[in-house]
């Protein structure tokens, strides 16, 4: 049985024809679906390139392949592209035997409405939320209200119509796309790799630099492709700690179209002397290299599911603040969080927390404890039977509603 899944990352195509991730969806993200189905199909945008990737990086392989969307850039170019898009979409559809759509996302909402034109069952990857994700402060446009009200409105009907339901929240997301009563759903977060934990060397050395007088270094990994992250928070929030004669050094990591306005604004706020922004990171250890390298992980975003950047950071056992938003409070402590887009509140909480090593410890050890949880081995039963049940109510295996179950994994 072939299944059908669906990416909003951007892939790309090298010079012997192989597709590389830029992010954490190299083949042994999409080959976990090889332990229930017989090939995995993944409809993604895939540009071309010829530069190297770094080890690891490439996302196709035995019995995982791409149907390659062209690799649009905005709502514009989406809007140009829609004939091919459309045509790629029910060429996939119609050679795959189950679908599991990642959502929310453009590529998932076309492939939604040619599997719901087929009267197809079809399960369902909650992710974010269209609602966070388009709330005002994250997208200058004028038709951002009613992308927002129009992507919460399709989700909704999306989680309603499904057999099936993965959650990556205990249930922020649960509350606002409820499933159908006879869908089986599920709740568990994307695993970690067994690398990603901290070592007992590596975090005794971070305690150690908690008594140390120096600059305390402040770490933010983020896409700049949108403001979804919040970097300009941290950035508004750097400067009113300046203020207060309290100066850190920012670490931002992370590229897209807002990079250059980024630093613009770390100019006109004046703290670019203290602000270092790095493009792009490869996935895993040298992620885990500047997770290591910092003494506080900030994630002031303006919309979460539960993001895979903050878990690993706590993996690496980073004291972390993160806005109170999507997934986020399911993670930290009550007291690590800060109102949504709130500069002087972000202030306000990097200051009290720098300023008491024994709290930082304490933080550092809740979140790794907190971050053991995903381990691998863990979730696994949980993945696997949300595939099978995926497979085993698909086209003519499918059941009928009365002999559905919903199920809930806790976190």
């Amino acid at each position: 049985m072939r299944v059908l899944t669906t990416s909003e990352a951007h892939f790309m195509r090298m010079d012997a024809q192989e597709i590389h991730a830029i992010g954490p969806t190299n083949y042994s993200f999409w080959s976990c679906y090889l332990e229930v189905f017989n090939e995995v199909t993944v409809l993604a945008r895939v540009g071309a390139s010829s530069r190297p990737c770094h080890e690891g990086a490439r996302a196709d392989g035995p019995l995982v392949s791409f149907c390659a969307l062209p690799d649009y850039q905005g709502l514009w170019q989406y809007l140009r592209n829609l004939s091919n898009l459309k045509a790629s979409v029910r060429l996939a559809v119609r050679e795959s035997d189950a679908y599991i759509l990642r959502v929310p996302g453009l590529v998932g909402r076309l492939v939604w409405y040619e599997i719901r034109r087929l009267k197809k069952p079809y399960a369902v990857e909650v992710v974010a939320d269209p609602s966070d994700a388009l709330a005002p402060g994250t997208w200058p446009s004028l038709f951002r209200p009613a992308f927002r009200r129009a992507g919460t409105r399709e989700l909704r009907t999306m989680c309603c119509e499904a057999t099936a339901i993965h959650y990556v929240t205990e249930s922020a997301l649960q509350k606002r796309y409820p499933a159908a009563p006879n869908a089986y759903t599920i709740a568990y977060p994307n695993a970690l790799m067994e690398s990603a934990y901290v070592t007992l060397p590596i975090l005794q050395e971070r305690f150690r630099r908690m008594g140390v007088n120096k600059p305390v270094r402040i770490g933010f990994i983020g896409s700049l492709a949108q403001m979804y992250k919040g970097p300009d928070v941290l950035l508004r929030a750097s400067s009113f700690c300046r203020s207060r004669g309290h100066t850190f050094e920012i670490v931002m990591v992370g590229d897209g179209r807002y990079a250059e306005q980024m630093k613009a604004l770390a100019t006109r706020l004046e703290v670019e002397d203290k602000t270092q922004f790095i493009p792009r990171l490869p996935f895993g250890k040298p992620i885990f290299d500047f997770l290591d390298s910092v003494d506080l992980f900030v994630m002031p975003s303006r919309a979460e599911g539960l993001p895979r950047a903050l878990v690993e950071a706590m993996a690496r056992g980073c004291p972390c603040i993160g806005s109170n938003v999507g997934g986020i409070p399911e993670l930290l402590a009550s007291e690590d969080l800060v109102p949504l887009n709130d500069h002087e509140a972000l202030a306000q909480k990097i200051m009290e927390v720098t300023a008491n090593p024994a709290r930082m410890k304490e933080m550092s050890e809740r979140n790794l404890a907190r971050a053991k949880q995903f381990d691998p081995e863990v979730l696994r039963d949980a993945r696997l039977a949300f595939y099978r049940y995926v497979r085993d109510h698909s086209g003519s295996n499918a059941k009928s509603g009365t002999e559905q179950q919903s199920t809930l994994q806790p976190l």
